[in-house]
């Protein structure tokens, strides 16, 4: 069985009681890992922050709740690698769709090796496609070609694992949106659907979003530049995506567009 790995701030009692009650009533035994809370400690993850960068691209900085959010999944990646076996990350704000889940499960195992990483949840991101790649039950393993921004849940394997770290030296962007740069650390975004787990309201975010500064027109405008070029080499990966599997007919046939 594939193991779950919970994200828990220390304090967040509660939500630790809430995502473990839901996984014992399946049946499933969840490891709590010690999030790092940037609010309240420095880590030495953090130096790989480069806040200049930052703040040229995007015109603010990362609130310290975003760098340990970074530091905190970072490291569950590396807690992959040391088990050398795939591993379910979820963060502990989420509601668990127990038979969806269940099912993923059971098959999570012979689930193809190019399959690195897998988004548990639904991908609301505006302008994105979803393409059919394999079909497991009731469910279907489908590729995003745009991510979903969040990482509130995921699959990944050692080999995802080791990309993601590999590609990670210098941290400018929130974690989410790292991870959904597959064009950039080589982890193709893949989710399911139906999703498997969704976020729940029950509980505020903990991060701490900092108020964001006033953008002068030339901020503006190389937000403008980094969100072109982003486009435009997700767009010509994922053309070289489909026609690496047009040859290929997907087991799940239709595409849905969403």
């Amino acid at each position: 069985m594939t193991k779950i790995i919970v994200i828990n701030i220390d304090e967040a009692k509660d939500r630790w009681e809430h995502i473990s009650r839901q996984l014992s009533e399946m049946g499933l035994v969840a490891e709590r890992f010690a999030a790092i809370d940037g609010r309240k400690q420095n880590h030495p993850l953090f130096d790989r922050y480069d806040d200049r960068l930052r703040k040229k691209i995007k015109g603010d900085s990362l609130s310290l709740g975003q760098l340990g959010c970074f530091a905190s999944h970072f490291l569950v990646w590396k807690r992959c690698l040391e088990l050398g076996e795939p591993v379910i990350v979820l963060e502990d704000d989420v509601t668990v769709v127990g038979e969806r889940l269940e099912e993923f499960l059971e098959v999570a195992g012979k689930l193809d090796d190019r399959i690195e990483c897998v988004r548990l949840f639904k991908n609301k991101t505006k302008h994105h496609k979803v393409l059919p790649y394999a079909s497991c039950g009731d469910l279907a393993i489908v590729k995003y070609t745009k991510g979903p921004m969040s990482a509130m849940g995921y699959y990944l394997t050692p080999k995802g694992a080791h990309k993601l770290i590999s590609n990670a030296d210098k941290w400018y962007l929130a974690v989410d949106m790292y991870m959904d740069r597959f064009w950039v650390n080589n982890v193709e975004c893949f989710g399911t659907v139906p999703e498997c787990i969704k976020h729940d309201y029950l509980f505020d975010s903990m991060i701490g979003y900092e108020d964001k500064p006033k953008r002068a027109l030339s901020t503006k405008t190389r937000r403008e530049l980094f969100s072109l070029t982003e486009n435009t080499r997700r767009f010509f990966h994922n053309l070289k995506f489909r026609i690496y599997h047009s040859g290929h007919p997907y087991p799940v046939r239709n595409e849905r567009t969403v």
